[in-house]
């Protein structure tokens, strides 16, 4: 090969580099779908719903087949360990408060990808599913981890107001206020085309934060807590299944799983519909990835498109 012809294939090779740039930079359709993924269950779903009607069929009968007085003196055992009070309660919760913030401002200023940022991380696996594990195993955790107690204290000693605040809230409003909180809370998550985008929930979380800290400090942190602020109403429901006790004098007890419900009040209108709530979202929430749900839509599971699509 002559010089010359080396030279122009030398010379030509940056024009190509430089036109194959330019066609790669021209804007064309973003063919995607805005956080939310496909789930593919690891087994058939009639092996999950048989499995889940033989729990219930089989604990139905244990109760009916066995005498009332064997159950009464069985789920009344208590095996004592020790005292816990609260005083590390609001440090523990002030800590939970900061680690709180930092994950917001990771959500608002750190990557949008939900894969990597750890905000939709806490709060849709750690929070809302190990939390609730770990609350209905080792007892009310949530009263200790939950970002209000603390700030509410420190707020409540800076504008005078030390103590609790109870009775201010109807008596006819019952838990009501927790039933529409929860709704708008399983809406979220169920309805809203990105609840894993971190901006989008960082900017939910916080306002969250904000509206139920506002009225702790009008009704008192207890009150608004049993009655308004439903991630509390619902630990509290799913602390009565563990095994772990702490009475009215702060002492730490074993007892049976579900012990704790033969003591409980029965629950009111408000209550009721609250509990309900939480087992259809829940289960709304399972049945939405199952193939039978989504070939209702004529959707195929293995090439999910995204919930915008659907």
């Amino acid at each position: 090969m002559s010089g010359r012809t080396e030279g122009d294939a030398v010379g030509r090779e940056p024009s190509r580099l430089a036109l194959a740039a330019a066609f790669a930079s021209l804007p064309t359709s973003a063919f995607a779908h805005a956080s939310d993924r496909g789930h593919v269950l690891l087994l058939p779903t009639g092996y999950y719903v048989a499995g889940g009607a033989l729990a219930v069929a089989v604990s139905f009968l244990v109760l009916a087949l066995l005498p009332p007085e064997a159950l009464d003196r069985f789920w009344r055992r208590r095996l004592p360990l020790f005292a816990l009070g609260d005083a590390s309660r609001t440090i523990v919760s002030a800590i939970s408060f900061a680690g709180f913030a930092i994950l917001l401002a990771a959500g608002l200023f750190g990557s949008r990808d939900p894969l990597s940022n750890p905000l939709p991380l806490v709060i849709w696996t750690l929070l809302w599913v190990g939390l609730a594990l770990l609350q209905g195993a080792l007892g009310d955790l949530w009263s200790w981890l939950n970002p209000w107690y603390g700030p509410w204290r420190v707020v409540s000693r800076l504008i005078g107001r030390g103590g609790e605040q109870d009775g201010r809230l109807p008596a006819w409003l019952a838990c009501w206020p927790a039933v529409g909180l929860f709704f708008a809370f399983a809406w979220f998550e169920l309805i809203d085309p990105a609840p894993d985008d971190p901006a989008r929930l960082a900017y939910a979380a916080g306002l969250y934060w904000l509206q139920n800290f506002i009225l702790m400090l009008v009704f008192g942190h207890r009150e608004w807590s049993r009655r308004g602020e439903f991630l509390s109403v619902f630990f509290a429901m799913v602390a009565r299944f563990a095994v772990v006790e702490r009475d009215a004098k702060c002492l730490l007890s074993l007892c049976w799983p579900g012990a704790k419900l033969l003591s409980a009040e029965p629950l009111p209108t408000a209550g009721i519909a609250f509990l309900l709530l939480a087992l259809s979202s829940v289960s709304f929430d399972g049945l939405s990835k199952t193939f039978f749900w989504l070939g209702l839509f004529g959707v195929n599971p293995l090439e999910f498109p995204g919930r915008t699509a659907l």
